[in-house]
């Protein structure tokens, strides 16, 4: 399943890890609530580079929004949707199913590590949510309000911890693109999110995981190899 070793950082050089999750597809099921909404914001705006599901995934296999601007959106027609996009999760319509265990297991990492959501969707959504489930120990949630590519929020944030050892988790290709351009030591692939196992494993991920629970005791195993 994957190349490299638990004891990836253990030795005389020890250094704490750097821990990366992604938001949409590997804590809650959104791809059809985020769909719908971001398609209506597309026509609100005039535009119809987002027509329907399989579009959204599709923008995920590299980075989303440079897709949007591939497809012949402006940075002002993105900037429109996602501020059309932002009102419509703040009024009550957008629900999305949560995965209890990955907040869980994401507060558990956080009291050991620094950990950071990195994330297409907006800050504030993903801010909300954690603290529905309690999460108080993630560093900062940086979404595409903030930067819309993954591999400069990434790079942005490792400067900040020079020479440590870096882990990213996510659930589409495009996420396993960004975080190997922006030098990540080892990117977890989950295949329960938005893209189906073939096109999340076409990102090369050095490990992949087909359920939370293989995924929660892969991440005890990695706690524990750090003790």
């Amino acid at each position: 399943m994957g190349r490299k070793s638990l004891h990836w950082f253990k030795g005389d050089d020890k250094k704490m890890a750097l821990i990366f999750f992604d938001y949409d597809g590997v804590m809650v099921d959104s791809l059809d609530a985020e769909a719908k909404y971001y398609i209506e914001s597309c026509r609100e705006v005039g535009v119809d580079a987002v027509k329907n599901k399989a579009d959204m995934a599709l923008l995920s296999e590299g980075n989303f929004y440079k897709g949007l601007r591939d497809r012949g959106l402006s940075d002002d027609d993105i900037k429109k949707i996602n501020d059309i996009y932002a009102t419509v999760k703040k009024d009550g319509r957008f629900l999305t199913k949560a995965f209890p265990e990955m907040f869980q297991l994401i507060q558990e990492v956080g009291t050991s590590f620094p950990v950071y959501v990195i994330t297409s969707n907006i800050s504030e959504t993903v801010e909300n949510r954690l603290k529905e489930y309690g999460v108080t120990a993630v560093k900062e949630v940086l979404g595409a309000d903030k930067e819309t590519s993954k591999e400069k929020k990434i790079l942005s944030v490792m400067d900040k911890y020079p020479g440590e050892r870096t882990l990213f988790l996510g659930d589409t290709k495009g996420d396993m693109v960004e975080s190997a351009a922006a030098g990540i030591n080892l990117r977890l692939g989950v295949t329960w999110g938005w893209q189906p196992p073939e096109v999340v494993l076409a990102g090369d991920p050095d490990y992949y995981f087909n359920t939370i629970s293989d995924l929660v005791a892969w991440f005890q195993g990695f706690l524990d190899a750090q003790n």
